[in-house]
């Protein structure tokens, strides 16, 4: 298992993928508000993950940070309307955190 300051390493390296996610989801017109939600929902849970006290607990945010992410991303593929930009950063953010759960499971 990775050691707790390599997990917050790679969540603070996510943590910038999601807001950049985070902007494009906010600037596109398209975007509806559950996308939103969910995006505003993995920048909060992104947050709170960066002070979880133990690499459980941290593991923890983490999976629920992906399936997060993962529903943000089915949004975003149901939804034709969305820019380019937008799609490909909310796709990265789900694809950096599958990335680290995997990692740590």
């Amino acid at each position: 298992m990775m050691e707790l300051n390599q997990i917050k390493q790679e969540l603070s390296h996510v943590a910038q993928v999601i807001h950049r996610a985070a902007e494009a989801v906010q600037s596109d017109g398209a975007a509806q508000a559950e996308l939103k939600n969910y995006v505003k929902e993995l920048d909060n849970q992104s947050t709170q993950a960066q002070q979880a006290p133990d690499a459980k607990r941290l593991t923890q945010f983490i999976d629920a940070m992906e399936a997060t992410s993962e529903r943000a991303k089915s949004v975003c593929e149901r939804n034709g309307k969305l820019g380019a930009p937008t799609k490909a950063a909310v796709l990265q953010a789900y694809q950096q955190l599958s990335s680290l759960k995997n990692q740590l499971h």
